[in-house]
């Protein structure tokens, strides 16, 4: 049976499709089957892993396979990179949200809507050893429901401010969808990327480090020009230089699959976000807020405490 594994980050521009797309590449160089499943609607992974233009998907997509709850006749070969396979994404797979609650409304499916995709999937999962999910940079019901099909979530983290910031969001988000969906999901770490060798991005890598512990992979990706040529002409180890460049994701795959086999997990991260989130409702509740608002605030402060003890029965 397949490990589903999910890369994510709700901010853009973190390398988060490059690192998702390599790694199906290497883990198929090792003579594992993998399933590339993109879920998100730009379609870079697709282009990517398959060297086509995305309008070429066109209703041939992650979308269609979800309504048929059937992703074979939607899967595409690699033509270069034996062992890959797709599942592609278009513009259209924007209205993924709308669907899949327009889709229960019309045939009363067996499960809730943010599974929809697992079933799915759930279909050739002892036809592969990894499905690698590409999630879109934001918090909606693609996200969620590539969440709710996984195994196991890593996080793509340019050493960036706003990316640095989005952590704990997602952390928050990441506990909703393991208390309310998917109670075995995993987070395996976070991959941390530097664009070039300035101080500030040191130093929030120091402070992810100190934040995050062990969650931190070891390795770091540099951002080599090699690496962003991959988008053009397709992910290759043919050159030397090549090579070099896709050095850095074998050491981050290796860190990865020692975690899934060692059965690594941490959820302290939970309680630390959700720990957060009431640190900023007090803040909030020590201002001269108006009456509907305080009673917002109120509202939350007690649903983050009652989430808090959950947490806290994880760790």
């Amino acid at each position: 049976m397949a490990v589903t594994l999910s890369f994510m980050l709700q901010k853009g521009g973190v390398g988060k499709t490059t690192t998702m797309g390599i790694m199906s590449f290497l883990l198929a160089r090792m003579g594992k089957k993998v399933l590339a499943v993109d879920m998100d609607s730009q379609g870079n992974v697709s282009t990517l892993l398959l060297q086509r233009n995305v309008y070429t998907f066109s209703n041939e997509t992650i979308l269609e396979a979800v309504e048929d709850q059937d992703p074979r006749p939607y899967i595409v070969p690699s033509d270069e990179i034996p062992n890959l396979h797709v599942i592609p994404a278009d513009d259209l797979l924007a209205i993924y949200g709308r669907r899949i609650y327009e889709i229960q409304r019309e045939e009363q499916r067996s499960v809730p809507p943010l599974l929809y995709l697992k079933q799915t999937l759930d279909v050739v999962q002892d036809e592969y050893d990894y499905i690698l999910i590409d999630c879109p940079p934001s918090l909606n019901e693609q996200t969620l429901s590539a969440l709710a099909a996984s195994d196991c979530v890593v996080t793509v983290l340019q050493a960036e401010v706003y990316a640095y910031q989005a952590l704990t969001r997602f952390f928050e988000t990441l506990f909703h969808v393991k208390k309310n969906v998917r109670p075995d999901l995993v987070m395996l770490g976070i991959a941390v990327g530097l664009t070039d060798r300035y101080t500030l991005q040191d130093t929030i890598l120091d402070e992810c480090r100190d934040e995050y512990g062990a969650l931190i992979f070891n390795t770091v990706i540099r951002r080599l020009a090699r690496v962003a040529e991959f988008a053009t002409l397709g992910i290759s180890d043919a050159r030397k230089d090549q090579k070099t460049a896709l050095t850095q994701y074998e050491d981050l795959l290796k860190e990865i699959l020692d975690r899934i086999d060692s059965g690594f997990y941490d959820n302290s991260i939970y309680l630390r976000a959700l720990q957060n989130r009431l640190y900023y409702i007090e803040g909030k509740l020590q201002e001269n807020l108006p009456d509907v608002k305080r009673i917002r605030f109120e509202g939350l402060r007690d649903e983050t405490l009652q989430h808090i003890e959950i947490a806290k029965e994880w760790v």
